[in-house]
């Protein structure tokens, strides 16, 4: 099923405005199998939409258009639709009562540049906007003997993503016969880069339907193995080739953040963490833990064997920086391990990201019954501590 994305308004082309919408839809649509063709951003020209929606409608299946339903002279996205596809405006009296019931409720008199919204192409099927004055609707058209089928939705987030869940979900499943033609395993590595990760996984082509992507999310790599068609045999002897290659490195797999997956391994027992040199950048990965103490000091030191943590439980320690680097430290019921870190980035705050997901990881592989010093490439090891 090949899918396309329309965004609209002169704020989204100009940059007043970031296009959260389209990349949160098609993140959505992958998780469900579907990977989006193409994105088109398209300002409030009514020439302008009608050629998108037109080519677009030629080229795809399905086409997810947002934004321009708005009761004003620039919403020109219903307008554009019923021109492109010859079905003209229609009043829907159901939906213009809809809308004068819903500032009744308010004890308000629904203005009447609100009337436009209930004006909608000839045909279309309407999709309920349980939360505002702009319904959705469906737009089907037939070009060289193949259909599709265009879904308008407002482009106010909360209404928009409350009508993909319930009203664009269930049709796209319907159409693709609950089948889906993408299926998409994630994988994420850290302290190896990601030049390093391509040397080792691109020399070889990957089995016909199967490719692998690449996103860099400071400090973590994410690898994406997406097939297209491809038979779960196939995927599966895709993963195993990949996972020989990044074991060293990998440190989550699935949807989850690695950090979640991390602190569900820990359970309920309890945390502690002391910060330096990361000022914070460890909390903000452990925060949703239920048992969590954590704690900031700029006099904590620099030697790895001055550091302390907790002398029973659980706890996690990042020093300040010296010249052999940064210490960390953990400390598991009585037993201290500990290494020294030179790592460096042009950005300081990904520069504390890295030392504290470098912390994380010790925890990770404690809980996982694996050596607590990994072997990274993007970091040198000066010392370590083990007591």
């Amino acid at each position: 099923m090949r899918i396309e994305i329309i965004s609209t308004g002169d704020e989204i082309v100009t940059g007043l405005v970031v296009d959260t919408n389209a990349a949160w839809l098609s993140a959505l649509l992958l998780e469900q199998g579907w990977q989006v063709r193409r994105r088109i951003t398209v300002g409030d020209n009514l020439a302008d939409l009608k050629t998108a929606l037109q080519e677009s409608a030629s080229r795809a299946d399905v086409v997810l258009v947002c934004g321009g339903l708005g009761p004003t002279a620039d919403d020109l996205t219903t307008q554009a639709a019923a021109e492109a596809f010859d079905q003209p405006l229609t009043l829907f009296p159901d939906w213009l009562a809809s809308i004068e019931a819903r500032y009744a409720s308010r004890g308000r008199i629904m203005p009447q540049s609100n009337t436009k919204q209930a004006w909608l192409p000839q045909g279309c099927e309407l999709l309920d906007n349980p939360v505002g004055t702009a319904c959705g609707f469906v737009v089907s058209h037939t070009s060289n003997h193949s259909q599709s089928r265009l879904f308008f939705t407002p482009g106010v987030p909360f209404e928009f993503k409350q009508m993909v869940h319930e009203q664009i979900l269930p049709r796209l499943k319907s159409l693709a016969g609950e089948q889906t033609d993408t299926e998409l395993r994630r994988f994420y590595t850290f302290g190896i880069s990601e030049s390093a990760l391509s040397d080792k996984l691109d020399a070889a082509p990957w089995p016909a339907g199967i490719e692998l992507g690449y996103r860099s999310s400071m400090p973590l790599i994410e690898l994406k193995l997406i097939g297209h068609g491809a038979s779960t045999a196939d995927m599966d002897g895709a993963e195993v080739r990949l996972l020989e290659e990044i074991q060293p490195w990998l440190v989550g797999r699935g949807n989850e953040e690695p950090a979640r997956q991390i602190l569900a391994l820990l359970g309920e027992r309890p945390l502690t963490l002391q910060e330096g040199e990361s000022r914070g950048a460890l909390l903000a990965l452990c925060h949703d833990h239920p048992a969590l103490e954590a704690g900031f000091s700029h006099t904590l030191s620099d030697d790895l064997a001055q550091l302390t943590g907790s002398a029973s439980g659980l706890s996690l320690t990042i020093g300040r920086a010296g010249p052999d680097g940064v210490p960390l430290l953990l400390c598991a019921d009585g037993h201290r391990v500990g290494q020294m870190l030179k790592a460096s980035h042009p950005d300081q705050e990904s520069l504390r990201k890295i030392l504290a997901f470098a912390a994380l990881d010790m925890l990770r592989r404690h809980l996982q019954g694996l050596p607590e010093l990994g072997d990274y490439l993007t970091m040198v090891r000066t010392a370590q501590l083990r007591s």
